[in-house]
């Protein structure tokens, strides 16, 4: 059975994310219909930018500060501190060229600004991001829902006091800002009860931590080029409005992301302390994980295929219809990458991340090719089905890579049961479409969990 602790963070943690989500969902339904469809694309064109910074910043330090951390005997305040300085001072490198660099792009003068004032919020979240390992650490991960709860709530009340108002475009992306700062101080606050992070300039100690990190780090940049490259291709060979299309869709799809990072980022530590030295115990761990996944990905697939013309018109109203299509494919994709979260994971708890650079490098080519041919006929429909195809080959060839380490790696027996719930589900939502959209999520899920309990589906080892 799972460790107690992680039960616990998983449902306090998955309530307060749920909250954050309807937050976040609301926030983005004001946005899409005080912006517009062009005003949503410029405003999704300025997060898609500044991703790519974000992770650029990263260094692949989160996930190896998180390995080393949990290794039994770690000096925990020096590799935190020390990976804590390192992203930090790089980050305000990294940030600072970002409102450089869209210079060179075609895009009006209030994205551009738009780009230099968000570059202080994304700065803050990739601060923050290092912090999360010492909570996933002490399973305490509690308390980062509650800072990014708090932020959440700052940025939704300065989203409607700035739409009552009717101030422009640049105070919107402020309200991000703002909410960042909140989120950043409270998760750096709450960290000190474990870790007492501070500054710290040990550059022997960071030769080492760079030359394990620094290949994760390339293949996490090669996860975001095919990640996010889409709406910058989008936005340069399409309108703004098919920008905004296509992110509707893509925000969604984002926000649910928080589930398998969350989840399996409180496995982890776990993973890191069998890995290499219980193979067998490493094995049941992640068998277990993967069939927690597969609890969720079934019933999430099927109900949003079903639900999403009602889901996107509750969101952003009917101008933005169109998106509910490209949600059907990109849903689709959401569940490989439940899976490649997982399975990047175990890569990496197995200290093999340099493969990761390889196989998100193919990513990035199949990613790449297939946009410049879809893109341009296709459009947003064009950009979803290239996610999904990368998506699949790059998780793929993530169980290629474990299946070199780890015979008869995987079952997945009980994915069958999940099916056919899933498959019984959707039948009844087939014949629920004229029904309230919350009475229909409602009985989908009673009838999903009530049909696998009775089939078997769900065991208490599981």
């Amino acid at each position: 059975m799972l460790n107690r602790k992680i039960a616990y963070n998983t449902i306090i943690s998955a309530g307060a994310r749920i909250i954050g989500l309807a937050l976040s969902l609301i926030i983005i339904g004001l946005l899409t219909r005080y912006l517009g469809q062009d005003g949503f694309g410029y405003y999704s064109i300025i997060l898609a930018f500044l991703f790519f910074f974000t992770v650029l910043a990263d260094l692949g330090l989160y996930s190896i500060c998180l390995r080393e951390i949990s290794r039994p005997g770690a000096d925990q305040r020096k590799i935190a501190s020390n990976a804590f300085t390192l992203r930090f001072f790089a980050g305000l490198f990294i940030f600072t060229l970002a409102p450089l660099v869209v210079y060179l792009f075609p895009y009006p003068g209030q994205v551009k600004l738009g780009i230099l004032i968000g570059a202080v919020g994304f700065w803050l979240m990739s601060n923050q991001q290092i912090l999360i390992g010492v909570f996933q650490k002490y399973l305490r991960m509690d308390k980062i829902a509650l800072g990014e709860l708090l932020g959440r709530l700052v940025q939704l009340g300065l989203v409607i006091f700035f739409i009552k108002y009717n101030f422009d475009f640049l105070f919107i992306v402020s309200a991000l800002v703002f909410g960042s700062l909140v989120n950043f101080i409270l998760v750096f606050i709450f960290s000190r009860k474990y870790i007492s992070i501070s500054f710290e300039f040990d550059f022997a100690f960071w030769r080492p931590l760079l030359k394990e990190s620094l290949p994760l780090a390339l293949a996490i940049i090669f996860t975001v080029i095919y990640f996010k490259i889409d709406t910058i291709m989008l936005s340069l060979m399409k309108s703004p409005a098919d920008v905004g299309i296509y992110n509707l869709a893509y925000k969604f799809l984002e926000s649910l992301l928080f589930f398998p990072a969350m989840f399996v980022g409180l496995v982890m530590p776990l993973m890191s302390e069998y890995a290499l030295s219980a193979r067998e115990k490493f094995k049941e761990i992640t068998q277990k994980t993967l069939n927690i996944l597969l609890i969720f990905i079934v019933p999430m697939i099927f109900g949003i295929i079903f639900l999403s013309e009602d889901i996107v018109t509750l969101i952003a109203g009917q101008d933005f219809i169109l998106s509910a299509g490209v949600l059907d494919i990109l849903i689709i994709a959401a569940g490989i990458i439940f899976l490649g979260v997982l399975f990047s994971n175990m890569i990496i708890a197995l200290k093999e991340q340099k493969k990761l650079t390889y196989i998100y490098g193919i990513g990035v080519v199949v990613n790449l090719v297939a946009n410049f041919i879809f893109i341009p006929k296709y459009s947003y429909y064009g950009a979803a089905w290239t996610t999904l195809l990368t998506e699949l080959v790059v998780t793929l060839l993530m169980l290629i890579v474990l299946s070199k380490f780890i015979k008869e790696i995987f079952s997945f027996k009980l994915f069958l049961k999940y099916l056919s719930a899933g498959l019984i589900m959707a039948f009844l939502l087939y014949f629920l479409s004229n029904w309230s959209l919350f009475v229909s999520i409602a009985l989908a899920i009673l009838i999903y969990f009530g049909f696998l309990y009775l089939i078997g589906g769900i065991k208490k080892d599981v």
